[in-house]
């Protein structure tokens, strides 16, 4: 990896309650910071504060209580981002970009200069590479970090697109008309099933192709559900094309060799469906596969199990 570097960036989840991820993703690109690849994970109070230690850091830190953090975490997701960088220490182009730890502090046009507070500051970084390993151990488990640093020495744009190019639309509604659309919340779901496939099974042989060909399906249906004015006809929509969605993610998902993946979109498959009788299994599943589910999101598939 001679002449680059890398980095992380983890989006904080009040960067995706208030929409600022597009512009995040913008600003690390114009830093020489490139994208390569993403994914949407809940946070803990009892990680992050781990991250914040005095001996992870090397220096005195005074930590807000734990329901701070508690109540941020709440909010929504993080979104982690793997960030290649043509030149040496990414991790210090990443700070240089990031900004004082307090918005009031902050340089005008660093990252943390719009954020809300101390906490909520947008975006947290490693100090360096080291630091950037052990904490996406932290943040992710082994597996899923070395996956990621595999990425981060070895890109590859189809990974790119399936994640990067794919978050928005994979990224929970906290508002607007169709916050609650059961099948947008499905396709949202299965949308997150394929970029954290893209990630772990990177290595199988024809999967990403596979999980293009899942992707551009969802985001088809996805751009056919925008534009359709009532539920009951987004509903019929989606339960339409369910059965060829179904058969690409089986097709990827039995390459990637993924059983708790595979439950998970069949579970979906059956509340879009309406033939999902009890909710749990759902939510287990959903979990299993190590896929984000938002309260809202979670409202609305368990609420139609109910009528």
């Amino acid at each position: 990896m001679s002449g680059t570097s890398w980095s992380y960036a983890l989006v904080t989840p009040d960067a995706l309650v208030t929409q600022a991820l597009p512009h995040l993703l913008a600003a690390f690109r114009r830093a020489g910071l490139d994208p390569v690849a993403a994914e949407l994970i809940r946070l803990d109070a009892e990680t992050m504060l781990r991250l914040y230690e005095v001996p992870a850091r090397g220096r005195p830190v005074r930590l807000p209580p734990h329901r701070a953090f508690q109540l941020w975490y709440d909010l929504g997701p993080a979104c982690l981002t793997i960030l290649r960088h043509d030149g040496a220490d990414a991790c210090a182009a990443m700070g240089r970009l990031k900004g004082a730890t307090d918005p009031a502090s902050a340089r005008p046009g660093s990252i943390r200069h719009a954020g809300e507070n101390i906490p909520m500051n947008l975006v947290h970084c490693p100090d360096d590479e080291p630091a950037a390993i052990a904490e996406l151990h932290q943040l992710v488990g082994p597996r899923h970090a070395e996956a990621l640093i595999l990425q981060a020495a070895w890109p590859d744009d189809r990974v790119r697109l399936l994640t990067v190019d794919t978050i928005e639309a994979s990224s929970p509604l906290f508002g607007g008309p169709h916050a609650l659309s059961l099948p947008l919340a499905v396709n949202r779901l299965r949308l997150r099933v394929v970029q954290h496939l893209a990630i772990l099974g990177v290595a199988a042989q024809d999967l990403l192709p596979l999980l293009a060909k899942a992707r551009l399906a969802l985001l088809e249906e996805r751009d056919e559900l925008l534009g359709i004015q009532t539920a009951p006809a987004r509903t019929a929509a989606a339960r339409a094309r369910n059965p060829r969605t179904q058969a690409l993610l089986r097709d990827a998902i039995r390459t990637a060799q993924d059983p708790a993946a595979e439950n998970a979109v069949n579970r979906l498959s059956d509340v879009l469906m309406g033939s999902s009788e009890h909710w749990t299994p759902v939510q287990e599943a959903i979990h299993a596969a190590d896929v984000y589910l938002s309260d809202t999101e979670s409202a609305v598939l368990e609420q139609s199990h109910y009528i």
